[in-house]
């Protein structure tokens, strides 16, 4: 069994500016609230649908109004961080799996293309576009680390149960792009590592209506994911890029 990264002495300093995107979802949220409580002298920039509805926390934040499913709108948010910020840590916790008019096929006989073209835009598209619009603006030092939420259920070769169709592909579409994203910046000096991490099983809306079969104790709040998954960030090293890890820090394959 592979070794969780949490077992090696985290690397590097500890970060000066931390930009969450999806800052309103749950995970975002309470990711915002453990950088703010271990990095209370950090600048926390966060982007959310409706910036209103952020939660006030101890630390100055910079938030700002987007749509991952919006490329003029990230250009927009992006402008908007001023010119001598520079990005450490970006972490993207954005990503859709149902709505009122879609639900996780059960089977190939449910594939619709709207359904399809919903999860790619949401998943992969908006993700890999976000971060194209903001490395421009992070820092160039072998610290900086961008972590986006993936998914155990795109993994191609964990596959065992099927089913599950936009989001699977959505999610194995994502993991393609963030090796890419690793393989072109690994070329640069000082490129940034990139990530996928897997969140587990966490209490917030997407997915609440699949919680019914899972154990009480597998059932994780969102201020444990979070926590988990700022330690999986500290302790990201340069070989690391392109990788997929859960929130133990367990790396598993695309």
């Amino acid at each position: 069994m592979s070794e969780s990264i949490l077992e090696r002495q985290a690397a590097g300093t500890p970060p000066g500016c931390v930009l969450v995107a999806g800052a309103s979802g749950g995970i975002g949220s309470a990711f915002c609230g453990a950088v703010s409580s271990h990095y209370p002298e950090a600048t926390l920039i966060r982007m959310a649908r409706n910036p209103d509805d952020l939660q006030a926390l101890p630390s100055e934040t910079l938030d700002l109004p987007f749509d991952i499913d919006d490329e003029r709108q990230m250009e927009q948010a992006t402008a908007r961080i001023p010119p001598e910020q520079q990005v450490d840590w970006l972490f993207i916790a954005t990503g859709w799996l149902h709505d009122e008019a879609y639900s996780p096929e059960k089977t190939y006989k449910s594939l619709n293309a709207d359904h399809l073209l919903r999860s790619y835009r949401t998943n992969a598209i908006g993700p890999a576009l976000l971060v194209k619009h903001l490395l421009p603006r992070m820092s160039a030092t072998p610290d900086t680390k961008i972590g986006i939420l993936s998914a155990r259920v795109g993994s191609i070769s964990d596959n065992r149960l099927g089913g599950w169709h936009a989001y699977r592909a959505s999610k194995a579409a994502l993991n393609m792009l963030i090796r890419n994203y690793a393989l072109e910046l690994g070329r640069k000096r000082h490129g940034p590592v990139i990530v996928g991490l897997q969140p587990g099983t966490t209490d917030t809306a997407l997915s609440a209506p699949f919680q019914r079969n899972v154990p009480e104790d597998q059932l994780q709040s969102p201020e444990y994911t979070a926590g988990q998954l700022l330690k999986v960030m500290q302790h990201l090293q340069p070989q690391d890029s392109g990788q997929l890890f859960d929130f133990l820090g367990l790396p598993f394959e695309p």
